[in-house]
């Protein structure tokens, strides 16, 4: 049984949502990969990230990885707060509440 409750004794989910979103999006690592750098953990193969990513609805089907790898994050949020979808508004919120 997997025990996550240990991983976020350290960190608040708040503080580390913006991470998952940001690495996945901006910096296109691997699912695997941002479990390793913010829980130093491979133990769940991508799993946890996974679960938030789509949670907020980004599809993690390898088309949204590193889609915005290019791209400021005041340039993605004000993007995203352009759109009509709910997601996009909710994740524009939570990168801008943690990068700007």
């Amino acid at each position: 049984m997997f025990k996550t409750y240990e991983l976020f004794s350290h960190r608040s989910i708040d503080d580390l949502i913006p991470e998952i979103i940001y690495y996945y999006l901006f910096k296109g690592l691997s699912l695997t990969a941002i479990e390793k750098k913010l829980f130093k953990t491979e133990e769940y193969h991508g799993w946890l990230s996974k679960s938030f990513l789509n949670y907020f609805g980004i599809d993690t089907e390898r088309e949204n990885k590193g889609i915005y790898a290019n791209k400021s994050v005041p340039e993605v949020v004000e993007e995203l707060y352009q759109s009509s979808n709910i997601a996009h508004i909710r994740v524009a919120k939570i990168l801008k509440e943690k990068y700007l």
